[in-house]
């Protein structure tokens, strides 16, 4: 045993104090296994999240939708935005807005840039006040086509009522198609 001067004990003591106190606080931390940052990062519902998202569809050069969306959820492995707080406007091929589309949620293709409204889904189409009410709706700017395979509510300023099973249209709504279509128009008569 080396002999330890009666002064140098004390100092000893409390380094031999400190050092077990580092000892354990690195214990305690390595304890823990995952870094705070990496923990809060694997909770986010996509692997990019994006505000304030804006896009425009064109064909030939003239504008035929804009999309704004609030959220938009991207995913590596997929084409596919997942957006919240939709607003969309059509346009039809001179690049006058047509129709104006909100939803709470929605599903965006970057691919084919057709979209999928979903939840509270309102589209008023310009041109005649037609309002469209549904919990989802499909828009392809591609094929200039709108459609519902769900129930779906039609309202026109003229107090006509109408809910379908499905429907499908142009995005001019010149040309619409309705199935199980049931309601009310105070402005047709139909006499036998």
């Amino acid at each position: 045993m080396i002999p330890v001067p009666a002064g140098s004990l004390i100092p000893c003591a409390v380094w031999r104090t400190a050092a077990l106190a580092s000892l354990l606080l690195v214990a305690a931390c390595r304890g823990s296994g995952t870094d705070p940052m990496v923990a809060e990062f694997e909770t986010l519902p996509a692997d990019q999240i994006m505000e304030g998202v804006e896009f425009t569809s064109t064909s030939a050069g003239i504008r035929s939708a804009k999309l704004l969306s609030d959220t938009a959820y991207l995913f590596e492995d997929s084409s596919v935005m997942h957006l919240r707080g939709v607003d969309l406007e059509m346009y039809d091929a001179t690049g006058t807005k047509t129709a104006h589309l909100t939803s709470l949620t929605g599903v965006f293709n970057q691919n084919t840039e057709a979209m999928i409204a979903n939840e509270d889904v309102v589209l008023v189409v310009l041109k005649d006040g037609r309002r469209i009410l549904t919990d989802e709706l499909h828009y392809d700017p591609q094929t200039r086509r709108v459609w519902s395979d769900v129930e779906t509510r039609m309202t026109l300023p003229d107090g006509s009522d109408m809910t379908v099973e499905s429907f499908t249209a142009d995005d001019q709504f010149n040309n619409v198609q309705t199935r199980g279509a049931r309601g009310r128009s105070p402005t047709t008569r139909i006499t036998f």
